[in-house]
């Protein structure tokens, strides 16, 4: 594992289908080991806070539409934290307007990417959170 942590990817998603997608893709590209995943952000953010700093993730990646606290909520909360405002933070969504990118990234995401349609699209993105996150570490 990557520096010693256990998780490199912590990631965010309450749909089952996508979660399940998604893990297809980090076995694939053999990542799975690596990733995190939790249904909200109270979870997440729950985590964060028993879990010790050195074990902090590479990369935090946020489905843009959850149910509570959506990813701008998750974002805004990451970034006014002391201890997790260096973290990362990439929003993933099936559509997500240029005026609504432009907020993303102006509280503080590092990227919005698209989730994908198709397996290879899926796979692709795995790749691309994978590279994010090793060249963060």
């Amino acid at each position: 594992m990557k520096n010693g942590l256990p998780f490199t990817i912590l990631l965010v998603d309450d749909d089952s289908d996508d979660r399940e997608i998604i893990d297809e893709a980090f076995k694939e590209i053999g990542y799975d080991p690596q990733v995190k995943k939790f249904i909200n952000g109270k979870a997440l953010l729950h985590y964060l806070e028993i879990v010790e700093p050195s074990l902090y993730p590479s990369l935090i990646v946020l489905d843009n539409t959850l149910p509570g606290l959506d990813a701008n909520d998750i974002l805004t909360l990451l970034k006014q934290h002391p201890a997790y405002k260096t973290i990362p933070v990439v929003v993933y969504t099936t559509m997500l307007s240029s005026h609504k990118k432009e907020q993303l990234i102006s509280k503080g995401a590092y990227a919005c990417l698209q989730k994908g349609s198709t397996m290879t699209e899926v796979i692709r993105l795995a790749q691309e959170l994978k590279h994010l996150a090793e060249s963060k570490t």
